[in-house]
């Protein structure tokens, strides 16, 4: 949950051989490659002498080689949806293979010539995982090489060859550079955009992304999930009374102590002001056990001025029928609302109503440290409450 960054980053070079944000690009790319380079090679083979090697075979092969670039490029643009992910993968090798052959066919070795296997480098630096660039740079190394080689003696070739495959090089390597570059101040970007800057907990934006993929799995599979949503008592007070400086500290704590408690199929999150998030993978009974280690860390974590925050928390489950994020955010208010009413500093569950003489008590309240505990000169900040109320 907090390795956004780090994930991320390892899926650049682990993830997806095409990331998914790239394929409308990488469409629109590979089409353009095939209507133009399909357009010009038919067209040079009708109309100029000698193109397809001077003989007839070779124009109809060069030709009916432009038509399927051509009707590729239309199925791309058409019906993109339907071509296969391996094609992405794919394509490259396949433009080299027809890049070498009309080269071959043609027995052109001039510089434009060679200059077509700049592309399929290109659309891979840009595009592919950065290890099947480098592959795709070493296959065209040597098919070009190869055609070289075989339409021109070794020792002209040579030369050719060598400042040729020193451009390939050189092209791959700046492009993926910059991809790289440009993939870390996304990554910045995302971080900034999904995290809260003074607790370092995801936000908003970012809570309701994971509440999202909780409930899909809870449709999927049927997995419960339970919503924490947890407020600190008298925060306004805590800031009135020692400054907003102590009331970042509070929230700190809080995050802290939010991190601390949550497992690895957890998500934390601070909604905004002193209201924190937790969704919870299990029944409501892991999700009281959430509650209570969260109130005993900021019990045992918090060195503030004026004594030890207090925390509300309200807790709801997919089990009860809140299914959507909006009937599940709506039941751990309810239920929040409910462990302020009873006097804060408690645990205060959503219920679903059994029949008529339930509906006024869809609520269970488990009482904390507010029972009988002395509170501080300021609400919200007493003596460290006792475990066994927690």
């Amino acid at each position: 949950m907090w390795q956004r960054v780090a994930r991320w980053r390892r899926a650049a070079s682990r993830g997806p051989v095409l990331p998914a944000r790239d394929r409308r690009a990488a469409t629109r790319s590979v089409s353009w490659f095939f209507a133009v380079g399909g357009s010009v090679v038919g067209a040079c083979a009708l109309l100029v002498p000698g193109f397809a090697g001077g003989t007839t075979t070779g124009v109809v092969i060069t030709v009916l080689t432009a038509v399927a670039m051509v009707a590729a490029a239309v199925v791309l643009r058409v019906v993109p949806q339907r071509v296969p992910d391996a094609f992405w993968v794919g394509v490259p090798f396949i433009a080299l293979g027809i890049i070498g052959s009309l080269n071959l066919v043609t027995h052109d070795v001039s510089v434009s010539a060679h200059l077509y296997f700049l592309w399929p480098l290109l659309y891979a630096a840009t595009f592919l995982r950065y290890d099947v660039a480098y592959l795709l740079l070493g296959s065209a190394c040597a098919a070009d090489a190869a055609v070289t080689f075989s339409l021109q003696p070794f020792d002209v070739g040579l030369t050719d060859v060598a400042a040729l495959l020193t451009a390939y090089v050189v092209s791959t390597v700046v492009v993926t550079s910059l991809r790289r570059r440009a993939d870390t101040l996304v990554a910045r970007l995302e971080e900034q955009a999904l995290t809260d800057p003074l607790t370092g907990l995801p936000n908003r934006r970012a809570f309701d992304h994971d509440l999202a993929r909780a409930l899909r799995a809870t449709r999927r599979d049927g997995t419960e999930h339970c919503l924490l949503i947890v407020d600190v008592d008298h925060f306004k007070t805590i800031n009135d009374t020692w400054g907003h400086a102590t009331g970042d500290e509070v929230l700190v704590a809080v995050a802290a102590a939010l991190r601390r408690t949550a497992h690895a199929a957890d998500a934390g999150a601070r909604l905004g002001g002193d209201e924190f998030a937790m969704i919870v993978a299990g029944d409501v009974a892991r999700a009281r056990r959430h509650a209570a280690a969260l109130r005993l860390a900021v019990a045992r974590g918090s060195q503030l001025p004026g004594g030890l925050p207090t925390l509300s928390v309200g807790v709801a489950s997919t089990a009860a029928g809140a299914t959507t994020a909006e009937a599940l955010l709506a039941a751990a208010d309810r239920a929040l609302y409910r462990a302020k009413l009873d006097g804060r500093d408690r645990v205060a569950l959503e219920t679903p109503a059994a029949g008529p003489a339930r509906q006024n008590r869809a609520h269970e309240t488990v009482g904390g440290a507010g029972r009988g505990a002395g509170r501080g000169p300021v609400g919200g900040l007493h003596h460290r409450p006792e475990e066994g109320h927690a």
